[in-house]
């Protein structure tokens, strides 16, 4: 599978001289995106809204795409739905305070690859289920019971 990155960069550059209040929204839509370093995401879509506050800037955002993973029954590959809102705020430089992990770079671009990264690894369910009538592996052969049964007794 090649890994295809675009850029999740936005110039916000232009917020410095805006009123408190001042917002802006953004669409964002890729049909396949790999944000590094281990995260591919199918149609991935969100709608972001930066506005402007005296401390930073608060991004406001719901995320949403599939991400590749395995069955925890079958182990077979399918795509898991996820969707994530964000509210976060992004420091100004010179409003920000110690330990503050969110700031407004100096070159004015925020990239949003990592907090969208976050966010959806953490809406991921832990035990995941390619559908909910998976059948899972032969305990004694292996076999994929969804693509055809074995010889072996299978108690539900």
């Amino acid at each position: 599978m090649e890994k295809k990155r675009y850029s999740l960069r936005l110039n916000v550059g232009y917020f410095k001289n805006r009123p408190i209040g001042f917002s802006r929204d953004f669409n964002i839509t890729h049909s396949e995106v790999f944000i590094d370093p281990d995260l591919y995401v199918r149609n991935l879509a969100s709608e972001a809204r930066f506005s402007r506050t005296r401390e930073g800037l608060l991004l406001q955002a719901q995320v949403k795409g599939k991400i590749e993973t395995s069955c925890v029954r079958c182990l077979s590959p399918f795509y898991q739905q996820v969707s994530s809102k964000i509210e976060e705020l992004y420091e100004f430089p010179t409003r920000s305070r110690d330990n503050v992990e969110l700031i407004v770079p100096e070159d004015d671009y925020i990239d949003l690859g990592q907090i969208f990264r976050e966010y959806l690894l953490l809406e991921v369910p832990i035990n995941m289920i390619c559908k909910s009538d998976c059948k899972g592996l032969c305990s004694e052969c292996g076999q994929n019971l969804n693509e055809k049964d074995c010889e072996h007794s299978h108690p539900i």
